[in-house]
């Protein structure tokens, strides 16, 4: 490949963001914040360290205007924050009488304006196809429409779920299907590859999970390397961006045992692939006034 070709890889390459599940872990004091910097301070450090957040207190209630306003303006030019849809959507009512708390989260993503990366609808692994198959494509159905304008994406747990049927379901009405590299889940990777170009979205959510069950307990240091399965996610991550398709990507401790090391041993295994985001961006240079 010679300089030309480069070049135009470089100018074709989507964003990248990468990012954790949330900011708030104590366990994270002293390793990763600073072991004064008040927890208050926590939102603004974690800003200038990564590009994009996923907001898991989302999923136990729906950020107040004032939490959103916030969050808003602690926000960088180009910083995102996930949401992820409140479990008493998906969890407790499982889908049923929730158009209320539907409309309550969409106008939360909607109030965040360009500071939203796409948010999460999480299923649980006994949310099945043969129990709930029908209220899920309903469901799926009406939100494709209340939710134009907005980037969403659907994690499912139970195998009947975690097909390439359901992913293409997905594409057809707009939204990813979230890509997760978790103990006991299918890797349908491929199978989204393949809708890329054929009518899946321009984006991809990734969530590396690792094991939620049994794997490295606390959160302060690296317990469990995966080595293998980075460089490969590092190989993925490129094949995305090439084809034009923005990537969001979220780290759990869970994977590794802390992760922001791992995010930035990803981030090491991509620099040599692709362009990464300069991050935290520059001020904007000061223009002078000809008064």
């Amino acid at each position: 490949m010679d300089k030309v070709d480069l070049l135009q890889d470089e100018q074709k390459s989507a964003p990248i963001h990468l990012g954790a599940s949330s900011w708030t872990f104590e366990g994270w004091r002293g390793v990763f914040y600073p072991d004064r910097l008040p927890k208050t301070q926590h939102l603004a450090y974690y800003i200038r360290q990564f590009d994009t957040v996923e907001v898991n207190a989302g999923f136990y209630a729906i950020p107040t205007p004032a939490t959103l306003l916030n969050w808003v303006e602690s926000a960088l030019p180009g910083f995102t924050y996930a949401l992820k849809a409140p479990r008493l959507i998906t969890h407790e009512r499982r889908l049923v009488d929730c158009e209320a708390p539907v409309q309550a989260f969409l106008d939360a993503l909607r109030a965040l304006g360009e500071a939203a990366a796409p948010a999460l609808f999480q299923f649980p692994p006994d949310f099945t196809r043969k129990l709930y198959g029908r209220v899920l494509a309903a469901f799926l159905d009406r939100l494709a429409v209340e939710a134009s304008g907005l980037r969403l994406a659907v994690e499912v747990r139970a195998a009947d779920l975690m097909t390439p049927a359901f992913a293409r379901f997905l594409a057809e009405r707009g939204f990813a299907l979230a890509l997760a590299d978790r103990e006991k889940s299918n890797d349908l990777f491929e199978a989204w590859l393949e809708l890329i170009g054929a009518g899946a979205p321009s984006f991809a959510y990734i969530r590396w999970i690792g094991d939620d069950r049994n794997g490295p307990r606390g959160d302060r240091e690296l317990q469990v390397l995966r080595d293998e399965q980075l460089v490969q996610w590092a190989a993925r991550i490129e094949t995305l961006v090439r084809r034009g398709v923005e990537v969001f990507g979220y780290m759990h401790n869970t994977y590794e045992g802390h992760s922001p090391a791992s995010l930035r041993r990803l981030q090491n295994l991509l620099a040599p692939r692709i362009p990464l985001p300069v991050w935290p961006p520059a001020p904007p240079k000061a223009q002078l006034s000809m008064l």
